[in-house]
């Protein structure tokens, strides 16, 4: 390997990490993490990630059961034909969702409680 190609290489890695360290710096609050439900758009609930919990949210297009447990929400039941909304790794940062297209709910990761 020639010397400038372990320098690029070098340089290329410490980028990455500054770009990785940049993100959880500017992602990183003191605000309370809340989780926003919604369903075709409309707000339908905001509940605090920092309180155990467990809803089900029903309408005619079918049901989701959302529990919120130890600061990350996952969706833990749902009436959809194919579950993408289960089988979604739980969420805990701002930004990170889960979605069931079929009864289009919206579950979000939000800062504050808005």
């Amino acid at each position: 390997m020639k010397k400038n190609e372990l320098i690029i290489i070098i340089g290329l890695l410490a980028a990455s990490l500054i770009g990785i360290a940049a993100f959880y710096l500017v992602n990183a609050t003191n605000e309370p993490l809340s989780v926003r439900v919604t369903r075709q758009g409309e707000v339908v609930a905001v509940l605090p990630l920092s309180e155990d919990h467990t809803e089900t949210f029903a309408d005619a297009a079918g049901s989701n059961t959302l529990e919120i447990s130890g600061g990350t929400a996952k969706m833990v039941e749902a009436d959809c034909p194919d579950h993408i909304c289960v089988k979604t790794y739980p969420i805990s940062s701002p930004g990170e969702t889960i979605v069931c297209l079929p009864h289009k709910l919206v579950v979000e990761v939000i800062t504050g409680e808005s």
